[in-house]
This record gives C-alpha cells, sequence and structure tokens, in this order.
C-alpha cells in the first residue's frame, strides 16, 4: 500500500505581524490530526540560535545586547522544538538562504560580498560559514530532523542582528552550488532531510528547462527532496481559455500577459530524477484565507475543473503511483499579509484534514476522506452529502466570483483583505470590451452570486454537534456570498464604464444609479454582520493605496459616483 512520508504542516507568520493564533501551534493538534511533522516557520530558525563563537568570538561577544538576543531565541526555539518531539512529531525548521549575522558579513565582508555588497555563495569564505552554520545547528538543537530551504524571498522581520540576500547571484549555477553543499552538509555528513524549496518567482520553480537543468547536476540522496507549489505560479486559480501552452518550452513566468493560459498544474512535478514534496495552502491567501468556504483539497487532489483539458498531469492523484512524489507540506495557515483574520479554524482543519488522510492512504478516494472529516465532526450522515455539494459549489463559486472560467482577467486584483478596482484591472476590461465579451463575464459574476446564495443556504441548514461551528458555518457563508456580490456589482459597474468609454455613450443613469445603491447595501449588511457576531471574519478593505495613489474598489465606485 503507497503511503508517502514525510506529512508535515507550517505554520506561516504574516511577515512583520505577530505571530499567528491557531490550534495548529500545538503540536498535539497536529498529531492528532494526521500529520507526522512540525516545520518551524523562519523565525523558529535555529540559525537564529548560534552564537558562532567556534567561528569568530567578535559576532556575538559576551555581555553584549546582540549575544543576549540570542542566547533568548535559542531557549525560545528549544521549548518549541521540544514540545514537538514530545509529541512524537519530526521536527525541521525553515530557513531562508542568504542570512548570516550583520556583524559576521561585516567583518568578513572582503571573502563573502561580491562587487555589489551581496552575500555571495561561490565564494569559498562564504561556503566556510554556510557549512559552519549547518553543523552548529544540528549540535545545539539535536531535535532537529532536517531543514526546509528557502530562496528568492528573505525575511528579516523580527531578525534585527541578521542580513541576507537571494543566493543566486550569478545565475541557476548558484543554485547547484548551494544545494550540493547543502547535500553534503545535512544528507551526507548528518543524515538528516533536505528540502529544497524552489519557490523562485518564476524559473526553478516553474519552468522545466530551468527545473532540470540544476536537479540534474545534484545526484539523488534519500534525505533529498525538492519541495514545490503545486500551482505553477502562486497559489491561485484562473480558467483556461484558448487551451494550454506547451510548458516544456516557454521562457516567461507568467505564462501571457492575457492571462489567457491560466494558472496550470506545476510542469515541474513528476519530472526529473530527484524526490519531490508538494507545498498546498489551506488558508489560500488571495481567496479569503479561511474567512468563507473554500474547500480546496478536492482539486488539488482529484483537479480543479479548469485544467480539465491539460495533457499531462493536473493534480495529485496523478502523481499518486510514479515515482516523484513522497510526501504532502501544507501551509494550514498564512501566507500573504494582513487580514481577513478568523477566530474559527473550520474551513482550515477541513482543507488540513483531507489532505493529511489522502497523504496517508493515497489509495483512499477524496471523497472519503472528506466523508472521514464529516463524521470525525460529528455530522448527522443525512447530511455529509449537503455538506459536501456546499463545499464543491465553493470550488466553483470562487473560480466564477474572483477569476473567471473564459481567462483573461487579473488574478491578483483581490488579495489578502484588499480589494482593488479599475486600477489593476483596467486593462484587461478593455481587452475584454474591445472583444466585445463584456454581457458573458458580467453573467458569469452573476452566476457566481447565485452559487453562493445556494451555499450561504446550505451554511444555514447544517447540524454539527459544536454550536460555535454552526454559528461560524453559518456567518461565514454569508459572508461570501456578500463578498462575492459586492465583487460581482462592481464588475457590473466597471464594465459598464468601459463600455461608455469605448462607444463614447453616456451611462444608463437609472442601471448605474441602482447598481451603486445596491453596493452601498452590501457594504452595510457586511458591516452589520461583523458587529452582531464575533465569529465573524474581519470585512475586506475597499479603500486601498498603492504607491500613493488610491486604487481599491471604493475609489473606481466614487468616480462613477462623480459622473452621475
Amino acid at each position: 500500500m503507497t503511503e508517502f512520508y514525510p506529512i508535515m504542516d507550517m505554520v506561516h507568520h504574516n511577515p512583520g505581524e505577530g505571530e499567528t493564533k491557531s490550534h495548529y501551534l500545538n503540536p498535539r493538534v497536529l498529531r492528532e490530526s494526521g500529520f507526522g511533522g512540525k516545520v518551524f516557520f523562519l523565525f523558529d530558525a535555529a540559525q537564529f540560535g548560534v552564537d558562532w563563537k567556534d567561528f569568530d568570538d567578535k559576532v556575538f561577544p559576551d555581555g553584549s545586547e546582540r549575544a543576549a538576543w540570542v542566547a533568548e531565541k535559542a531557549d525560545s526555539i528549544t521549548a518549541r522544538y521540544n514540545a514537538a518531539k514530545h509529541e512524537g512529531l519530526d521536527v525541521y525548521c525553515m530557513l531562508d538562504m542568504l542570512v548570516l549575522p550583520a556583524k559576521l558579513v561585516e567583518i568578513h565582508k572582503a571573502g563573502i560580498c561580491d562587487k555589489d555588497g551581496k552575500i555571495d555563495i561561490s565564494r569559498e569564505t562564504t561556503q566556510r560559514c554556510v557549512r559552519h552554520l549547518i553543523r552548529s545547528m544540528f549540535k545545539q538543537f539535536p531535535q532537529l530532523d532536517g531543514l526546509v530551504i528557502r530562496t528568492g524571498e528573505t525575511y528579516l522581520h523580527g531578525a534585527p542582528h541578521h542580513i541576507g540576500n537571494h543566493p543566486v547571484r550569478h545565475g541557476m549555477d548558484d543554485h547547484v552550488t548551494l544545494i550540493n553543499l547543502l547535500r553534503d552538509e545535512v544528507c551526507e555528513r548528518l543524515d538528516k532531510k533536505l528540502f529544497y524549496r524552489t519557490w523562485d518567482m518564476g524559473q526553478l520553480h516553474s519552468l522545466p528547462k530551468h527545473y532540470l537543468d540544476v536537479t540534474d547536476r545534484v545526484e539523488p540522496h534519500p534525505n533529498l527532496y525538492f519541495s514545490i507549489k503545486h500551482t505553477m505560479t502562486d497559489f491561485w486559480r484562473s480558467g483556461i481559455k484558448d487551451g494550454h501552452p506547451d510548458l516544456d518550452s516557454i521562457d516567461t513566468y507568467w505564462l501571457d500577459e492575457s492571462g489567457r493560459f491560466g494558472v496550470p498544474f506545476n510542469p515541474t512535478l513528476g519530472i526529473g530524477k530527484h524526490q519531490q514534496i508538494v507545498e498546498v495552502q489551506c488558508q489560500r491567501e488571495y481567496e479569503g484565507k479561511g474567512a468563507h468556504p473554500n474547500y480546496i483539497a478536492h482539486g488539488v487532489i482529484d483537479g480543479f475543473s479548469e485544467l480539465e483539458s491539460s495533457r499531462r498531469p493536473y493534480c495529485l492523484s496523478h502523481m499518486r503511483d510514479g515515482e516523484h512524489l513522497k510526501g504532502i507540506w501544507t501551509w494550514s495557515r498564512g501566507g500573504g499579509w494582513g487580514g481577513p483574520y478568523i477566530s474559527n479554524e473550520f474551513w482550515i482543519d477541513l482543507n488540513a484534514r483531507v489532505l493529511a488522510l489522502w497523504a496517508a492512504n493515497p489509495h483512499l478516494s477524496e471523497e472519503e476522506c472528506f466523508n472521514m472529516f464529516a463524521k470525525e465532526r460529528g455530522l448527522p450522515d443525512n447530511e455529509t452529502a449537503m455538506f459536501r455539494s456546499m463545499c464543491l459549489l465553493s470550488e466553483e463559486g470562487v473560480l466564477k466570483g474572483q477569476y473567471s472560467t473564459y481567462g483573461g482577467t487579473y488574478v491578483n486584483w483581490v488579495r489578502d483583505d484588499s480589494m482593488t478596482g479599475d486600477a489593476f484591472q483596467g486593462s484587461y476590461l478593455d481587452n475584454i470590451v474591445n472583444a466585445g465579451e463584456s454581457g458573458k463575464y458580467m453573467r458569469e459574476k452573476q452566476e457566481a452570486v447565485e452559487i453562493w446564495r445556494e451555499i450561504e443556504r446550505i451554511g444555514h441548514s447544517l447540524h454539527f454537534p459544536s454550536e460555535a461551528d454552526n454559528e461560524f458555518i453559518a456567518v461565514s457563508t454569508t459572508y461570501g456570498r456578500i463578498k462575492y456580490e459586492i465583487l460581482a456589482t462592481a464588475w457590473q459597474l466597471m464594465l459598464q464604464l468601459r463600455v461608455a468609454q469605448k462607444n463614447g455613450t453616456a451611462l444608463d443613469r437609472d442601471n448605474t444609479a441602482a447598481a451603486i445603491a445596491r453596493y452601498d447595501s452590501l457594504w452595510d449588511e457586511w458591516r452589520k454582520l461583523k458587529s452582531e457576531h464575533d465569529c465573524c471574519p474581519t470585512l475586506y478593505k475597499g479603500d486601498v493605496e498603492f504607491f500613493g495613489n488610491p486604487a481599491g474598489i471604493n475609489a473606481m465606485i466614487d468616480k462613477l459616483r462623480k459622473r452621475l
């Protein structure tokens, strides 16, 4: 029987904010949810507990503020790692590469940095520092079972005595240098696991030719895994309009500026000669963050509807019996910045538990795993089918309401708790209007509203034994319906304005005024929902600025108010 290992989870704290409040920080909850390992996020990474005294005692000298900070960090890290080991979990920490103590870099700058002052992995002194860091971490924190390496983004929030940068300064060769160094130290010398994340904003992560160019120059090892998001880009969805490109030959991260190719299943999955684990975000940062139903486990396991015409694998079940897929890594919480903030993790629990159940026994169907979750949570058997219908509808409602089954929309116009208007969607709207397709897009957004009304109806009809869950499910489905009706109304208004501008005609004053009034009443309803229910997630923001300019959805509506 196939079983994947590892099955691990991480809470990704929003950089610059306080620690996320989540029961997934409790190692016992992780174990009981079916996870075998815990990934500690960057700020609990063992690298921040290393004092470097064996390398250079001037880096964190005794009695200094810097030394006190490291010692306090080491105590905190030890306590958290011990708690996870006490529950029988494997302990992994994620660390950014390349990050080193600022004082170390200052003292040894000539041997560490390139001409631009950036830490350079191709330099011998830098490599010596990285080897020392790896050995020191595992010596000081014997609880560690392995490392997760992140490149491409460097977060130094809460790390005042360290500096860092992306290791790739000379092209893909730098990845090869770093991976082989880490393989030697972690996998070979220490016999620990190494998970090398490929996320690099568009080459190693997304394009087969770059992935193979790097990984083919690294010898496989039973302790070495490449960690890859299941999406080719970030955790988005988008419809397929004109078929799929040849993903083996493309040379651009975004595929096509019009968005017509959507967001495929990552084409670097299932290729090459190395073991892979797949990253899945349970609290999708672009799609509500658990504030409303958004069941993604079905699409990840068996495929999202917009990917069904793909000529290649487009879901985890297609990889189940292959030689590459060895584990799943969920981000139960986190990703992005800001809200919406939630106090009930029901929708997170659904995605995380189904994925963990399937990973533990991938010959179960997704539906069997879903039904197991419903039974575990005490839902009456005669309501399971209704609950499943609601969850599957959320998959369709998000696609049609926020993206489009037709493609051709800006996938990032709603993210975290920000709703933007035509500031970013404008050129896409122009394409739609110029193609004479505004009607079908507006109809699709109205279809999404009807889907969310059905979700809301079911959400108010379920009977879990937990009254807190029942209230939250009801409130969150209403929350989702209001959100997507606001988006649909905004789309109607944006397209009406674009059509009038293109044709040089006046707006239909009555229809426009009625739509604006509906928009305003929806916000009033949303605010009332929040005021009446403590469990209601925080609301989105309609007033948003980018680079000092109004870009929120309200700014677009206000333009129409003035025009009227």
